[in-house]
């Protein structure tokens, strides 16, 4: 069998079928009969990476260490060879493993050498836009962040005749722009949906990887190949508060894919990713005594996919908008603004039939069935 489709068949099993370990057997065979096939060293890095993230077994300093062993390798045999498409993909890789193990100012230190070659990609983007979110925390707890014109550059292997030439790669991952997918949420008493929106939307469930991790049941990650790429989309947070791992279900749409989860604590969370914050702790909101000689005064915190906590009545409209400030549809149109015309029927029988208590984005789910109301925790519905 010719070498290319043996390679062909081992980036199939890594990435399509999402079975790094036989992967990794097959590049063993490519690299047994040729030891120096730099594409089977890149990948059999990126399978024992895998393997490190996604199985106990495989999961200790050994795998990685073996892993950044081999791209390595493959950046020197890269500059040997003069092969700038291959060395900005291992410098690619290398990025992939840093982000990976968390090293975020390492990996921004490859980010730019994988630049500075050319690399291409139509994932780099948003790869960027994730770094910058990580370094961004990073500073927001007072660790010194150097920007990429500031970092001294990778040394390269002394075989390497090239030199960087594209002034573009220089510039401060700070100037990076937003990426061309974006996220929104919803919540119920019991369950947390997740929706992804992007261009590049994977075939079917099965071309998804979704992990959530039983141990601390916050981590979730996402990831599937992008076609003819050498890469793939992959989006990873750590959720505010704790989903059941065993009941988590995926769907692929038209436009986006929806994650639903199952809440661990029935409780309303402020936000759906971890800011490191007391929300982050489980807590249940304690009702307040009704006095029925004074005016209602509870505030109810409704669910709702923004990532801030909003108190719906504090919301402040612009001077043009007072005179709809009333209005479900300005209300609507200020939080949802770019909503698909599914998306806002979806949002707006679930608002009016849970009596506001609920935003569901689903119009799938929601033209099923009427909506229950769902008060926030701690809160009683109560019928006049």
């Amino acid at each position: 069998m010719p070498v290319e489709t043996d390679l062909k068949d081992a980036y199939q099993l890594l990435y399509d079928k999402h079975e790094p370990l036989e992967a990794l057997h097959r590049y063993d065979g490519i690299l047994k009969q040729n030891p120096e096939n730099l594409v089977a060293i890149i990948y059999k890095a990126a399978a024992l990476e895998k393997l490190y993230f996604g199985t106990s077994d495989w999961h200790n300093g050994q795998t990685l260490e073996n892993s950044r062993d081999l791209l390595e390798k493959a950046l020197n045999l890269a500059h040997k060879r003069g092969d700038r498409s291959k060395i900005a993909l291992v410098y690619f890789r290398h990025f992939i493993h840093q982000f990976n193990s968390k090293n975020y100012v390492e990996a921004q230190i490859f980010m730019a050498k994988c630049k500075e070659y050319g690399y291409q990609d139509d994932t780099l983007f948003m790869w960027e836009y994730q770094l910058q979110r990580k370094l961004d925390k990073l500073i927001e707890k007072g660790v010194k962040v150097e920007s990429a014109t500031t970092i001294p550059p990778a040394e390269e292997p002394k075989e390497s005749k090239f030199t960087t030439g594209n002034e573009n790669s220089s510039k401060s991952l700070s100037t990076i722009s937003a990426p061309k997918f974006r996220t929104d949420w919803y919540q119920t008493s019991s369950t947390v949906v997740l929706s992804i929106f992007t261009p590049n939307l994977p075939e079917n469930e099965k071309c998804v990887s979704l992990q959530l991790s039983k141990k601390n049941k916050r981590n979730l990650g996402i990831s599937y190949p992008i076609p003819d790429e050498s890469s793939e989309f992959q989006y990873n947070l750590t959720l505010s508060h704790e989903v059941d791992p065993e009941n988590v279900q995926l769907k692929v749409f038209t436009k986006k894919m929806e994650i639903t989860m199952l809440k661990l604590v029935k409780i309303n969370w402020k936000t759906l990713e971890c800011t490191g914050e007391s929300e982050s702790r489980p807590s249940v909101q304690q009702p307040e005594i009704e006095n029925k000689n004074s005016s209602r005064s509870n505030t109810l915190g409704y669910p709702t996919s923004s990532k801030k906590s909003i108190d719906w009545s504090k919301v402040d409209l612009s001077d043009d908008e007072d005179e709809n400030a009333g209005s479900a549809d300005a209300f609507f149109q200020k939080l949802y603004a770019d909503a698909d015309p599914d998306t806002k029927r979806a949002m707006m029988k679930s608002y009016m039939e849970s009596n506001g208590t609920a935003l569901n984005t689903n119009w799938e789910d929601v033209s099923k069935a009427p909506v229950e109301t769902s008060p926030p925790e701690g809160m009683e519905l109560k019928h006049w």
